[in-house]
């Protein structure tokens, strides 16, 4: 690799760690509609099940946890907003912890991941979702935007989680 092409590997690793930093803390800080704006036009968020190894998890073939198309994003977004959320109202505490960012350029799509670790509390509980982050980003208008969010957990099960009610 040359020197030139060391640097450019090292810019698009700051700004993808960097971005995926201010999405984990708009996340933190409940700007649902501010991590909505993150997503491109056609973009998906996925949260495959934890029986089957989720980075090659097929929708057709197993039930994922989440599995939102922009307009499904969009819905959630509204949902959790509302009080009516029972499941969030009031909101939980939450804190994305992002590690281990990579990110490398392949044609107009920057493929990114990351480790995570997100701690839920509320009602005097705190449940810990851990795994890993693989991302399609895309450039529009000079800035990064989400076209895929996959949330691959490393756990065997949501016990004794039992849902995902808030954002990974």
């Amino acid at each position: 690799m040359t020197r030139e092409a060391e640097i450019d590997a090292m810019l698009l690793q700051h700004r993808v760690q960097s971005f995926l930093f201010h999405e984990a803390d708009l996340l933190d800080r409940w700007q649902l509609n501010e991590w909505e704006a993150l997503f491109a036009d056609e973009a998906s968020y996925l949260v495959p099940p934890t029986d089957v190894d989720g980075d090659f998890a097929d929708p057709s073939k197993s039930l994922f946890y989440i599995f939102d198309d922009r307009t499904r994003i969009h819905e959630r977004v509204v949902r959790l907003e509302k009080k009516g959320a029972h499941s969030e109202f009031p909101r939980s505490k939450t804190r994305h912890l992002v590690s281990n960012v990579r990110a490398s350029a392949d044609g107009d799509t920057i493929e990114a991941t990351a480790s995570f670790a997100v701690w839920r509390s509320k009602d005097g509980n705190t449940d810990i979702f851990v795994g890993h982050y693989a991302y399609k980003l895309v450039e529009i208008d000079g800035a990064l935007r989400i076209a895929e969010k996959k949330c691959v957990l490393d756990m065997d099960a949501l016990r004794p989680h039992a849902r995902i009610s808030i954002l990974l």
